[in-house]
């Protein structure tokens, strides 16, 4: 277990808590990201948090890459998952400037 996370970011967890609180914080992080993009439905703001969140989850998981030493569904998972958070930090960030400059546009 040991020789998986060093040097990579996710086993920057494991120093402090130990493998399974470990596991632990990253299910929390994981559950307030969905939480955050359901939440951005309602809140752009609250989505462009989840979509950090949801490209911040693939980075620290593609950091296992040199470690795994070959591509598998799970790292093909986070590409998408990174993809995604793209295109949804993209649409959400739109949305919020267009939401910004009519709100000054209303103003004048």
């Amino acid at each position: 277990m040991q020789h998986l996370t060093q040097g990579t970011w996710s086993g920057l967890l494991y120093s402090p808590f130990g493998a399974q609180n470990a596991t632990y914080t990253r299910a929390v992080i994981e559950n307030i990201t969905l939480i955050t993009l359901i939440l951005g439905y309602v809140n752009v703001q609250i989505g462009i948090i989840g979509d950090s969140l949801i490209l911040l989850t693939g980075l620290v998981t593609l950091s296992l890459l040199p470690q795994l030493g070959r591509l598998n569904s799970f790292i093909v998972k986070d590409v998408l998952l990174l993809s995604s958070g793209l295109v949804l930090l993209k649409s959400n960030l739109h949305s919020h400037k267009a939401a910004t400059l009519s709100c000054f546009a209303s103003t004048s």
